[in-house]
């Protein structure tokens, strides 16, 4: 015991005093902050300024109030997703966001105004939300009324306007929020609603369908008053018609059947089957290229006369099993601190993420699967390294082993995010050398006990096998180095 904790020691020391090993350690929090950084300082703001002229001075407040009304909708649906999340329960009739994410009708969103909007709101979370809740963040305004800018002639007809406005819509422009894109100019005659008067239209060149539409909406319903007015209906009689909406109830997914659900519960086992892959790519190469050295020159002789084929074997399983558990152990100590440290979309859906896998049944399954993983594919590796003379034989062994396990991966990925019970995830489950992947990617979203148990037996059985000939292979080549090992020969070896 004291001989194989002593190879697996000198195992630990050797990789991880390669530089290799720290590139690759920091390598993925580097990779993190280098990823945020980027995104805050390359992604240009969200919005778009808008500049609506309107020669009657009728028209523009009513577009501007349906601009007014879907940011409020918004910010409310923002509230409503925060309220869940941390369990908030507002009260008061303008508390409509208290009641679940829903659409906001527009008598939801009129409580909502006369209760205090937004400002309102944020002093409800200010004093009910947890300790350990983040400040509510509004969303930003995706549309910004502003009024023309300098320069851009109003007063002379939409030939002018449009001229003098161009020159705007190729750069960014001054709001109250800061610069924003200029993404449509909007000109409204005076005579619009009298036959032939047009309502003209300028963007910057990447129309934006919900916004043009938007304006169209509200000005055809200003003209279809209009006309009904005029046709002598009883305007009165029509707004309460209107009013009316269809008694329609929206039924969302029970808790664990939605997909958002099934996204937030998958993430972080999904990541962790990932972190496994490149954990165990790694070490197991720095594992093959140590222990081809070390034949090429002749360590293992003087190593082979302290200890016996098996010590040496399981050591080097053992000491490459601690350098991949302190590779993952910095990447998630590095997450979980930037989960509750940092401030902003990756810490709010990582802080949920760790709490679907907060219980002890999962994060068992989790630490099993991981570790039967780490050593299935590590034992493949070692194989490799008994039967390769040099880093050309390895390699030429090792790639296939590589693409078979590699590339069903994104499947696997991709399958589980979609159903996590579909048939593919399922399949690979009990495959052992796939299991530890599949089943860490569906632990998160639920996966039955019966289907768990049997799996990790499979695959405990699958290492115990394997273990038995990786063991047969490498005493086989430390003893019979330069000669050809045949697999009829292996399997006829007994073991000594």
């Amino acid at each position: 015991m004291n001989a194989m904790l002593l190879v697996a020691a000198r195992e630990f020391r050797q990789i991880c005093a390669t530089r290799s090993f720290l590139i690759v350690l920091l390598l993925l929090p580097m990779v993190f902050v280098v990823s945020q950084l980027s995104v805050r300082l390359l992604q240009p703001p969200p919005g778009v300024a808008v500049v609506i002229v309107d020669a009657s001075g009728r028209y523009a407040p009513v577009v501007q109030q349906r601009f007014a009304l879907d940011r409020d909708r918004q910010a409310l649906a923002g509230l409503a997703a925060y309220a869940e999340r941390w369990k908030i329960v507002p009260t008061g009739p303008g508390a409509v966001w208290g009641h679940g994410a829903h659409l906001f009708s527009p008598q939801e969103i009129l409580a909502f105004e006369a209760a205090g909007g937004l400002p309102a709101a944020q002093g409800e979370i200010a004093r009910l939300k947890p300790a350990a809740a983040p400040a509510f963040q509004p969303p930003a305004a995706s549309v910004i009324p502003i009024p023309p800018p300098p320069g851009v002639v109003t007063t002379q007809g939409p030939d002018a306007f449009g001229t003098s406005l161009a020159p705007h819509l190729k750069k960014n422009v001054a709001t109250p929020v800061g610069p924003r894109p200029l993404g449509l100019g909007v000109y409204i005659p005076a005579d619009f609603g009298s036959p032939g008067a047009t309502v003209r239209m300028w963007t910057d060149g990447r129309p934006n369908a919900l916004l043009v539409e938007a304006v169209r909406q509200e000005l055809s319903g200003i003209e279809r008053s209009q006309a009904l007015r005029a046709a002598g209906f009883d305007m009165a009689a029509l707004a309460r018609i209107q009013a009316i909406n269809a008694p329609i109830v929206l039924i969302a997914p029970p808790s664990g059947a939605g997909r958002a659900w099934v996204l937030l519960h998958s993430a972080l086992p999904l990541a962790l089957a990932y972190l496994l892959l490149i954990s165990l790519m790694m070490s197991g190469s720095w594992m093959l290229q140590g222990l081809i050295e070390e034949r090429s020159n002749k360590l293992l002789e003087s190593v082979l006369a302290c200890v016996t084929p098996d010590e040496l074997l399981y050591g080097k399983l053992i000491g490459v099993l601690a350098v991949g558990m302190v590779m993952i152990a910095v990447w998630i100590g590095f997450a979980v601190g930037a989960a509750f440290s940092v401030q902003g979309v990756v810490s709010d859906f990582l802080r949920p993420a760790l709490v679907s896998v907060s219980s002890p049944w999962v994060i068992a399954a989790l630490v099993y699967y991981f570790l039967a993983g780490y050593l299935a594919i590590s034992m493949l590796f070692l194989a490799v390294g008994a039967v390769s003379d040099s880093l050309r034989d390895a390699q030429g062994y090792l790639t296939p082993i590589i693409l078979v396990i590699a590339l069903p991966f994104a499947a696997i990925a991709s399958s589980v995010l979609q159903n996590p019970d579909g048939p593919l995830p399922r399949i690979l489950s009990w495959i052992p050398i796939y299991a530890p992947f599949a089943m860490m990617a569906r632990l998160g979203s639920g996966v039955a006990p019966i289907e768990v148990i049997g799996s990790g037996l499979l695959l405990a059985a699958f290492i115990a096998v394997e273990l038995v000939l990786v063991s047969r292979l490498f005493r086989a080549s430390l003893l019979q180095s330069g000669q050809a090992l045949g697999l009829s020969a292996l399997l006829r070896r007994r073991a000594a």
